[in-house]
């Protein structure tokens, strides 16, 4: 998934997507955070659960959220 090529098209257009991408969390847990990380070069969920997607999309939202990228 994350080599699709329309996945990488997203993270190439780099830190500008990152509220978009954030934004999108908000709405469910879905497969993002490997493009926020590649993106960002951060990793808030590193102590979160393994395969635990819920609380890794938790903590970038948290991220996101401490950084003002969304509200």
């Amino acid at each position: 998934m994350v080599l699709h090529p329309a996945y990488q098209q997203i993270i190439g257009q780099g830190p500008a997507i990152v509220p978009f991408i954030l934004r999108e969390l908000r709405k469910g847990p879905d497969h993002w955070y490997w493009a926020l990380g590649a993106i960002t070069q951060q990793d808030p969920a590193a102590n979160a659960p393994e395969g635990d997607i819920e609380a890794i999309c938790n903590e970038w939202l948290r991220w996101g959220r401490e950084r003002g990228i969304i509200a």
